[in-house]
């Protein structure tokens, strides 16, 4: 069988032209106009969202000029019927910091709180409780909050580290590969529909800058500062641990010292790279007198039992196949009225998924060796949210802002899309991952789950 022929080899230095200062700055300005651009798109939709609740709860009925001049007093005096509304709705950074966004403004404000709930309630505040939530990205918001309120200091954390991860993927890749596998690696990734969270009062844009620290340090063979920063990586969410499966990988494969120093120092690397969530359950015994408080936590109202998947459609993945159920809403109505189905963002959540895992095991033949255990990074973040959810909907919903972290990924895509692919072809897709981008916002700002 013939080898597949690689999409880039390891490149110890690059070449003397790549390095020139001159094309590096250019290289860092394009990074941050993508950046901007794409926030702009994540903006621009989300506040459209959230406007149009804010004219659908208050009843205002297009078209918008007859109303302007009242709403434009009302916001200018601070005094009228609308006002509360426009506050909770659209004032300070309200449509960034939606759902998930509420529970880490409770933790920055008033820490970690969890009494067992009755078994009898029914009231989702007292089933959803905060400590769900890794410390990481509220002890980094707290005290930016002594001179910015809760909802900005989230915002400018989120957009300062997903900054700071882009322009990191383009000065490893470009290192790596060459410049335009890093600049294309770049705009998948602020490009790819649920990157959106990167500019949410969410932790996700924190866990993706310590993953590209930590990917780039394994790649780079520097196992224990990977492991370092993959302690911080798992002080942001559970998912986190999939890094430290890669990092353990990547070291094994790549050690050549004997078996038992070899076992030695994996079971060390493994400790140190988990010390986050070691450290939350570390947490939590202390405060509330063990660490399973944390499943006691999610078993009574995040993802209950009664919604759980049965054992046989659990171990054959049934649950995952029927998200493509929404791909039906297409033709629930004669077409072209089926469109209308398309912005559900939920009905892009498994393809999403699935082409990354598809991508991560494509690129395992077509990638050098050395880059091999980086791209195991999105099956186990797949697989770890999967056996968590348990299949249900609500847990399998939100993998693909999980799997938006997964860089080596979109760095085989990069490379694919700039050595195979025509340009017509590469901006078919970016368009088409832009607008579904849009789609995800909109309906964010609109304050309707999108995973």
């Amino acid at each position: 069988m013939k080898p597949a022929k690689l999409l880039f080899e390891d490149h110890p230095q690059p070449p003397a032209a790549v390095r020139t200062t001159s094309s590096l700055a250019r290289g860092l300005l394009l990074v941050l106009l993508i950046f901007a651009g794409t926030r702009l798109v994540t903006w621009v939709g989300t506040y459209h969202g959230a406007w149009m609740l804010f004219r659908i709860e208050n009843r205002i009925d297009p078209p918008l000029e007859k109303h302007q001049r009242d709403l434009q007093e009302q916001f200018t005096t601070g005094q009228g019927p609308q006002v509360d509304a426009a506050r909770d709705l659209l004032l300070d950074f309200a449509p960034l910091c939606r759902f998930d966004g509420v529970h880490y403004q409770s933790i920055i404000e008033g820490g970690y709180q969890y009494e067992k709930p009755d078994p009898n309630t029914v009231d989702r505040n007292q089933l959803e409780q905060n400590i769900a939530f890794f410390p990481l990205f509220p002890l980094i918001v707290r005290p930016i909050t002594a001179v910015l309120s809760p909802h900005a200091a989230m915002i400018l954390v989120t957009h300062l580290c997903s900054l700071a991860a882009g322009l990191l993927i383009y000065l490893w890749i470009r290192r790596r590969i060459d410049h335009p596998a890093a600049l294309m690696s770049v705009a998948i990734l602020f490009c790819w529909p649920p990157s959106v969270y990167f500019s949410y009062g969410y932790a996700e844009a924190v866990t993706l800058v310590l993953f590209v620290i930590a990917l780039w340090l394994i790649d780079a063979h520097r196992w224990w500062p990977a492991a370092i920063v993959c302690a911080l990586a798992t002080a942001t969410r559970p998912t986190a641990l999939a890094i430290v499966a890669v990092l353990l990988l990547a070291y094994w494969l790549h050690s050549n010292t004997p078996i038992r120093q070899r076992l030695t120092r994996l079971a060390l690397l493994g400790l140190v790279g988990a010390g986050g969530i070691i450290g939350y359950a570390a947490f939590l015994t202390f405060r509330f007198g063990s660490p399973l408080v944390y499943i006691a936590n999610f078993k009574a109202g995040w993802v209950p039992d009664k919604n759980r998947a049965d054992w046989l459609g659990y171990i054959t993945f049934t649950p995952v196949f029927e998200q493509f159920k929404y791909f039906r809403d297409l033709v629930a109505f004669a077409p072209p009225v089926g469109l209308i189905n398309t912005p559900n963002t939920l009905m892009w959540n498994m393809p999403l998924n699935l082409f990354i895992i598809f991508l991560c095991i494509a690129g395992l033949r077509r990638v050098p060796r050395s880059f091999r255990p980086l791209l195991w990074l999105g099956p186990l973040i797949f697989l770890h949210s999967y056996l968590a959810s348990g299949g249900a909907k609500f847990g399998l919903e939100p993998i693909a802002r999980y799997m938006a972290v997964t860089v080596p990924a979109f760095v085989v895509l990069a490379a694919w899309c700039t050595r195979e692919w025509r340009p017509p072809a590469r901006t078919v897709f970016m368009v088409f991952l832009i607008l579904i981008q849009s789609a995800w916002a909109f309906r964010f700002g609109l304050q309707e789950w999108t995973g």
